[in-house]
């Protein structure tokens, strides 16, 4: 995957990105990075095909998302801790799916239901007003592709009942997104 045809694909080239804003993409980039690494610890799980072919076909949007960052936070605006949100990925990623194709799917679906809302609050934030207009455009296109994600894992758990355990599961995770989130905005 090359770096100019994703930045193309994105409408991406000639984005600045202006100081109130950097600690949201601060966080998006740290989220992406966390998230292809979501996907790299799911494959190592290769004896289920059901979420290696999942982990695959998600991860390969994940790393234009992680392109995309990485071309709108300049590396001394990125997070400090990327090795903390690498490992943290792979770990979740690599656990749910030992326990199989369900608690992979709800985990998905948990990191999945907490980006979209993340990133439906940039994107309120930056509607209407023109000066963000391509950034905007990028959020969005990241935004869609994120909720095909949780749709997906939707789609895959449809008509299981979730035990109490599941259902702590999806808070635990969406919680801790939450908590990534504010730390990656500062540090």
């Amino acid at each position: 995957m090359k770096s100019n045809d994703v930045l193309k694909e994105f409408k991406a080239k000639n984005i600045i990105i202006p100081k109130e804003l950097i600690p949201w993409m601060r966080s998006n980039h740290a989220g992406e990075t966390g998230a292809v690494w979501i996907y790299k610890g799911a494959k190592c799980v290769f004896w289920s095909k059901k979420i290696y072919q999942m982990a695959l076909n998600h991860e390969k949007s994940e790393i234009k998302h992680l392109i995309i960052m990485q071309h709108l936070v300049g590396d001394s605006e990125r997070s400090k801790l990327l090795i903390l949100w690498k490992i943290m990925g792979f770990l979740l990623g690599f656990f749910p799916s030992l326990l199989g194709h369900k608690t992979f799917c709800i985990t998905i679906n948990a990191v999945e239901t907490f980006v979209r809302k993340h990133y439906e609050e940039q994107i309120n934030y930056l509607t209407g007003n023109e000066r963000y207009s391509a950034l905007l455009y990028v959020l969005q296109k990241c935004c869609f592709d994120e909720i095909a994600h949780q749709k997906d894992a939707e789609k895959q758990i449809a008509g299981l009942k979730f035990s109490s355990i599941a259902r702590i599961w999806f808070s635990i995770v969406e919680f801790g997104s939450a908590v990534a989130v504010k730390v990656a905005k500062k540090i």
